[in-house]
């Protein structure tokens, strides 16, 4: 049996948790997203967090779920 590392809804809100940004496990993905990006709004210095969080997560060779990956490109983009 294959066993592949995968990055899914769940850990990507944890790693929002992480670096301070206001969300709970149980909201969905799309009030995460609106979420992180009042965080930003709140403070222009909030984006190198991000970038770096976002950076963590791809380099970790996991695979990540489409719709995390969405969302992923879409933050990068507002961070831009």
């Amino acid at each position: 049996m294959m066993i592949v590392d995968l990055i899914d809804e769940v850990d990507f809100k944890e790693k929002m948790i992480g670096i301070g940004v206001p969300v709970s496990s149980q909201e969905s993905l799309e009030d995460v997203q609106a979420k992180v990006i009042e965080w930003l709004e709140a403070d222009a210095e909030r984006a190198t967090v991000l970038s770096g969080a976002l950076t963590e997560l791809e380099d970790t060779g996991a695979t990540i779920l489409p719709e995390v990956l969405t969302v992923m490109a879409s933050l990068k983009q507002v961070i831009q």
